[in-house]
Order: structure tokens, then sequence, then C-alpha cells
């Protein structure tokens, strides 16, 4: 459809103007109050209503109201009258309404239509976590609270299984609870409710004549040192059929450490560093606090300390020699200072060294200038198999929340493999327990609550 064109200039004067506003009658000025309608009495509406005599008939008609009839009189029943729709309506397709609108009671509608219990009922308090409201918790509650979702978040986290595996060797250790472990030339010993001995080429422990309860064992060609369970050290120097206590020395509750390095003990207690000698026969102070960890390489302690200049890895060849230092820096400084008991294996004269922790552990390959981390968590203890670079490590691993206990090799490359997997009868964990790599048989001894275990290569037949 043609439209006109809109004449925009219908209300324009001859010089283009706008006269439209001029063609509106004049209002009076009201001071611009939006609620005055003294203009509008000025507006010519078009039409006059005025009402009849106020006491007209339509007055007379309302009070007399209107007779509507009965409410029922012809008013249409569905029931009577049949529907415009019921030629159209198959009879058979739809049945009664009323019936569709019966509910079974005893079907279960999954919920959709709701349920007449109340949901409370449904809901089991002992499986809902407890309220932190106590007026009494303290910053532990909320350690607690990290470490236990710190071991959620790692749990399952295991390495993959090696292509060969690990084997308990028949009839070697002996199921005596233990809780170090330490390999001396070809003999090794084990500390726990007693001293046990495997003598150089046999497999299965003996059991000493140091009897008494003890947490550590070391020795030299000289002596075999324990550390008592009551707090003192016992000394062996007949080959452990007997031991007598050392003079001059209790422990307390501190748990003590020990290493052996040619012709010496050493002895960490309470951050302080003491050795002994065969000669001398009681332990005389080398270092005085600030000691954390200790551990023997050939002819070289190591030890992890802390300074007031920093936490460093430390190397002592003998008496007679300096002190060779090491700092340390980021990750491993932390944990020097903030774990409460790290650990450290150490290998080829302190030239390779671990930091041992729960949280994982540091890998140094160069005499402890820098380190690698290794992701595991659940680090108990762990040992080099041998001197050389390339040679591996074996980490004991107790996942949190898991019965089973693992060995781990950690390769040349840092990758990670489980090897061994070690179980309780009764889903009794390793509890305190160590490692020890033992070159001249080529297994890994294991000391823990389950006893003393060999683990190696399956034998080829």
């Amino acid at each position: 459809m043609d439209l006109p064109p809109l004449d925009t200039d219908a209300g324009d004067d001859e010089n283009g103007n706008d006269t439209f506003d001029d063609e509106l009658p004049d209002l009076r000025d009201d001071g611009g109050d939006p609620l005055d309608d003294t203009n509008a009495q000025d507006l010519d509406v078009g039409l006059d209503v005025e009402g009849e005599d106020e006491g007209g008939a339509g007055d007379e008609g309302l009070e007399e109201g209107v007779d509507i009839g009965s409410l029922d009189e012809d008013l249409v029943t569905l029931d009577d009258e049949e529907s415009a729709l019921d030629d159209d309506r198959e009879q058979d397709t739809h049945g009664d309404d009323d019936a569709d609108l019966e509910l079974d009671a005893t079907q279960d509608d999954g919920g959709a239509e709701g349920t007449g219990e109340n949901v409370e009922n449904d809901i089991d308090e002992s499986a809902l976590p407890e309220l932190d409201e106590s007026e009494n918790d303290t910053e532990d509650a909320d350690d607690a609270l990290a470490d236990e979702l710190l071991d959620e978040a790692t749990r399952g986290k295991l390495p993959p299984w090696a292509a060969s595996r690990f084997v308990v060797l028949e009839g070697a250790g002996a199921p005596v609870p233990c809780t170090g472990v330490t390999v001396c030339g070809g003999r090794v010993l084990a500390a726990g409710d007693v001293v046990l001995v495997v003598d150089e080429g046999a497999h299965a422990a003996r059991q000493t004549g140091l009897d008494s309860p003890s947490t550590a064992v070391v020795a030299t060609d000289e002596m075999t040192v324990a550390a008592s369970a009551r707090g003192g050290l016992l000394v062996s120097r007949d080959g452990c059929a007997s031991a007598t206590p050392v003079a001059g020395f209790r422990s307390g509750k501190s748990p003590v450490e020990l290493a052996a390095t040619p012709g010496r003990i050493w002895i960490l207690h309470e951050g302080s560093l003491w050795s002994m000698t065969g000669h001398e026969g009681t332990p005389v102070l080398a270092r005085e606090g600030g000691v954390r960890a200790i551990k023997a390489a050939g002819g070289t302690l190591v030890v992890l300390a802390t300074r007031p200049e920093g936490a460093a890895i430390e190397r002592l060849r003998g008496d007679d020699e300096a002190w060779q230092r090491a700092p340390l820096e980021g990750a491993a400084a932390e944990l020097a200072t903030a774990d409460p008991r790290p650990g450290l294996a150490v290998a080829a004269a302190g030239r390779r060294v671990v930091i041992v922790s729960p949280r994982g552990l540091l890998l140094s390959n160069d005499g402890a200038r820098s380190f690698e981390s290794i992701d595991l968590h659940g680090v108990i203890d762990a040992c080099f198999a041998g001197d050389e670079e390339q040679d591996p490590l074996y980490a004991l691993v107790a996942p949190p929340g898991d019965a089973a206990s693992y060995v781990v090799r950690v390769g040349e490359d840092g990758d990670l493999s489980r090897v061994a997997e070690l179980r309780g009868q009764d889903g009794t964990g390793l509890g305190e327990a160590s490692i020890a790599w033992d070159g001249a048989r080529e297994l890994v001894w294991i000391a823990s609550r389950l006893g003393l275990v060999a683990l190696g290569p399956a034998r080829r037949h």
C-alpha cells in the first residue's frame, strides 16, 4: 500500500518556524504546581453530564434490588448434558479422569511427587563431620585438619608397579619386631625387642647377648653399640655375646641416632653430636646443638645441621680435618628447619645426599650444592643401592590411610616405580621402621613391626 508522505512542515510559518505551540490555548500560570487543576476547569470537553434529581428513579431501582432468579436455574450440569466433543471422542482411548488421579500409595515414584515424611529422618548424623565449636580448640586442631586434607589429597598417588618386582627371601631375617637396621661389612644388625644379627654369609638372623629392648644399633670392627629403649647406651666388644652400659651417658626420652665410621661411633642426642672410640670407651662431645640428622658413608660422616647463619649439609672425614659445609637454600633449608625429625641417606662419601621427610625426598648428586625434589609422600626411610651415581635409591613408603607399605625405586632419571609391598596379616602397619642396602647379598633389609625381612629380585633357577 502506498502511503502519502508525512507533512512534517504543516505547523511551520513562512519562515520555517514551528507554530504548533502558538495554536494551543493560553494556560493560566499556576506557578508550576503539578497538583493544581485550575486550568482543567476551562477545558471544553464537549459533553455536559448532569444527573437528574438526587432522589430520582435511579435510586429507587437500586433500593428495590434486581431479581436474578434461582441460583441453580438454567445451569448446565456436565453429567446431564452431552459434550460437543463426545461425537468425536473414542470411548476406548481415554479412561475415567478420576481414575487417572488416584495414586497408589505403595508405588515408588522416585520422589517425583514428593514425600510426606520428614527428610531429616533419612539423615545419618553419625556420618556427618563434627562441628568445630569447642571453646578449647587450638591451632593444633587446624594443623590436624590440614594434615588430614593433605593425606586425602595425596592418597592414591602411588607410582606404578615396576616390570620386575622384589620378592621376600624365604628364611631370611626373623619375625621379631624391630625398629632399626644397619649393614656393617657382611653383617646385618637389627635393633628391636632384642638385638638380632645376620652373620656374614648367612641369611637367617640369630639373637645376640644384647637382649635389652633397643631403638638403634651400629658396629665397627672393634665394637657394637646399641641405644637402649630405657635411655642409655650398651656396648659390646666380644661380637655381641655380652654388653655393658656406657658410663657417663644417659639419653633420656629423646630418640638417639647412631652412625659408624671406621674405628668410631657417632651419637646424636637432643641436637648434640658425640663420638666414641673403642679405646676411650666414653662419649666425647663433638658438636653442641644444631644437629638434626646424621648418616655415615664409608669413612665420611654427613650431618644435617642448622646454625644462626642458616642450614647446611656438613661432612667430616676425621677428627683431624675441618668440617666441609654446603649451605642449603629454598626447599632444602625449609625442610631442614621445619620438619620435626628429618632423615638422611648418603652414598659415595657424601657426594650423593637425600634429605628424607614424610612429605617427600630431596636428592643431590653434587655434594648438596643443588637438590632435586622427588614427589613421594609418606616416606619413612631411604637408602642408596651403591656408591655410583646411576645406582638407584630405594624408599620405604607408608601412604596415609593405606594398610600396605611399599618399597619404591627412584631411578637414575628420577622415575618412580613400586618394587615390593609389605602388609601384615591382620592389617598391621610397619610402625617405626628403617631400610638398608646389603651390597654383599644385593638385598634390601627392612626392620619394622613385622620383623626383619630381606627383599630382592626373584632368583632364576
